[in-house]
This record gives C-alpha cells, structure tokens and sequence, in this order.
C-alpha cells in the first residue's frame, strides 16, 4: 500500500499541532508552575499582605508571557521546514517527506505512536520528536485507508472511524 499527498502550509494549523503535540512537554514549566505561583498570589491576599502579593503574581504573568512566547518560538523554528508545500508518502518502509528545504524517511521502527488530532496525524517518534501531517486535505477514501493502514501497524490505538472523526473536527 503506498498512500501519497501534498499538504499546503498553514502557521495556524502548525502551531495548534505542535501545541498539541507538546502539551506535557509544556504543561509542568508552565501551567503546573503557573497554576502555583497563581495560587500564592490568592493565600497572599487572603492573608492580607497585598505587597506581598506582588511577587508571586508578578511571577504568574511572566509565566504566562513565557508560554506564550516559547510556543512561538517553537512555531517559528518549525515553520523553516513546515512552511513550504510538502509531499508525503506513507508506505512499507515508513514516511516520507520532500520538499524544498529536505527530503527525509522516517521507518516504521522508529514512530512510537500516531495521534489523531484536528486536521493532522501526529507521527510520534519519541517524546521530542514529532512529525505534524496536515491530512484535513485527504479525501475520505485516502483517510479511511490510511488510518486503517496506520492501526493494523498498531500505531493508532483507536478505531479509525473514530479517528477520523476526531480529525475533522477541525
């Protein structure tokens, strides 16, 4: 089976990916740590020392900016290679990609998992590595054939049709 298409660039789409992708990567820095310095801030005031509030809240929305500034950042050095066009090529030996700035395979060895998520299939390779393909172009025929290939692998856990569904919930 080889299965074969050409996905357009879009920043928006890359970076809920890649948000997405990285979500535990991302959540203990920033939300686990946040979410305490934010409950600081409230025992602070309730206590009332509202100078020292100033600290743990200060700290809060630095977080905050930080997060916001470090999935930038991330789209920003992955727009390099996923801001052009794209050709992908699943088949026997594993994924392929071409483009202008790379042609790459990856074999079926080395993903771990693929993950359905709206309007892409994250291709796992370990926990800092993802590949993020856009398959919201596929036609149903290719997507059906594709998740079906993809979970007799044993790569996507769940069913394909409820793979899809999460898919195009885009």
């Amino acid at each position: 089976m080889i299965i074969h298409f050409t996905t357009q660039p879009d920043r928006k789409l890359l970076g809920a990916a890649l948000r997405r992708a990285f979500r535990t990567v991302m959540l203990l820095p920033y939300w686990v740590v946040g979410a305490l310095t934010a409950l600081m801030t409230m025992l602070t005031l309730c206590g009332g020392d509202g100078y020292g509030a100033a600290i743990p809240g200060t700290a809060t929305a630095l977080l905050g900016v930080l997060y916001w500034r470090a999935t930038r950042r991330l789209v920003g050095i992955n727009w390099k290679f996923y801001g052009v066009p794209i050709a992908w090529t699943i088949d026997g030996e594993g994924v392929r990609t071409a483009s202008e700035p790379m042609d790459s395979l990856v074999r079926w060895p080395a993903l771990e998992r693929v993950e359905p998520i709206p309007a892409h299939l994250i291709f796992r390779i370990g926990r800092y590595q993802v590949l993020p393909a856009r398959v919201d172009g596929l036609d149903a025929g290719q997507l059906a054939e594709l998740l079906a290939f993809l979970h007799v692998r044993g790569l996507l856990k769940e069913e394909p049709e409820k793979a899809a569904r999460r898919i195009s919930h885009a």
